[in-house]
């Protein structure tokens, strides 16, 4: 929103009074009001900024003492009266079987009643987050530097495998790997990553969804379309659990890439909507109860190997809902049992200090980089 806050000498007028004084003045999105008796406090939200006139006249009320103005901070605005179309996966797929049109499409619905925009507008969005994941890509396979790591540069080390032929040969899963390393080291080295859906699981999904693009020859507005679609899953999981490894451990940062790539995969290779809700839930139900357990409090380490694990998962649960698999458990049930689990694992397996994260190893990096 972009929002002002009123400060008012609360002897000036009661806070009902004050508020109705606001609302005259300036229409909202939202409004909240609170005193502390001498003081009041009104919080005004709009989805639209106020022109500078009617903020002239907020500052003009009777025992206005101050006006801040504070511009939005995501690039997506909320706004009064917002109903989504659907919610969770079972709406969704409800919702699809009246509209027809295929998963990314649905997203950008969605994402444009959300943000009280255009469908347009969200596929534009969403282009240009994919251009920042592919520089990502581009950056890490050049090499970065930066001390205060665990890890240095290891993507390059694909290529030179495949020259050599040391490697298995497969391209797709060579390209997976390669791509989900590159982004996590850029994000090691501090440079400029997308979180998806956190910074701890920044390479899964775009490394999976790019390097299966490329690897296909796809064209890059595929990525894009597959990107939205993992989108959509990652909103069911904010919407019903949570992305917080303190919370819920990895299954809900790796893991929720895992299962948020699976459904773009599904999508690239032509998959209906309940395939791609099939191929998310068979991959989340395949990382249910994964710890979160660090070395060294660093974001590295098992985060690497996790992140190019869920990646393969996605490969393999996009492929298993296009051939058919039974998924058994529908996505709903399993974010639902995914998010059960998480809150019973003992917290040294919640990002802080079990597992690896205890290991004599893991001090004496600790120690070596404190």
């Amino acid at each position: 929103y972009h929002e002002y806050l009123l400060l008012i000498d609360a002897h000036a007028a009661p806070l009902e009074q004050a508020a109705a004084s606001v609302k005259a003045v300036a229409s909202s999105d939202e409004l909240r009001a609170e005193s502390d008796g001498a003081r009041l406090l009104i919080n005004l939200k709009r989805a639209s900024a106020l022109d500078a006139e009617t903020v002239a006249r907020l500052r003009a009320l009777p025992g206005v003492t101050g006006c801040i103005a504070l511009d939005p901070i995501l690039p997506t605005r909320s706004w009064g009266g917002c109903s989504v179309p659907f919610s969770n996966a079972a709406g969704l797929l409800e919702y699809a079987k009246q509209d027809g049109r295929p998963l990314w499409e649905l997203a950008a619905r969605y994402e444009s009643v959300r943000g009280n925009t255009t469908e347009e507008d969200i596929f534009n969005k969403m282009d240009r987050l994919v251009g920042i994941m592919e520089k990502a890509v581009e950056d890490g396979l050049a090499g970065t530097e930066y001390a205060d790591r665990i890890l240095g540069p290891q993507a390059h080390l694909i290529d030179a495998g495949q020259r050599n032929r040391t490697l298995l040969p497969n391209d797709l899963f060579n390209n997976v790997t390669k791509y989900i390393t590159a982004i996590m080291e850029v994000k090691s080295a501090m440079g400029v990553i997308v979180a998806a859906p956190t910074a701890g699981s920044c390479g899964g999904l775009p490394g999976t969804l790019i390097g299966v693009g490329r690897t296909l020859g796809l064209p890059r507005e595929e990525i894009v379309k597959a990107m939205l679609a993992a989108g959509l899953i990652g909103v069911f999981i904010a919407e019903s659990a949570t992305f917080a490894a303190e919370v819920a451990g990895c299954q809900v940062e790796c893991g929720a890439g895992s299962g948020m790539a699976a459904a773009g995969v599904a999508l690239m290779l032509g998959g209906t909507v309940a395939q791609c809700l099939d191929a998310a839930s068979m991959a989340l139900q395949n990382i249910t109860g994964l710890a979160c357990d660090p070395v060294a409090n660093r974001v590295e380490v098992p985060c690497l190997g996790k992140n190019i694990m869920c990646g393969f998962n996605a490969v393999a649960c996009a492929n298993m809902a296009l051939a058919g698999f039974d998924k058994v458990i529908p996505l709903d049930e399993t974010i639902a049992a995914v998010y059960d689990v998480g809150l019973m694992l003992p917290l040294d397996l919640r990002c802080t200090l079990g597992g690896l994260g205890k290991t004599p190893a893991s001090f004496a990096i600790r120690k070596r980089l404190s």
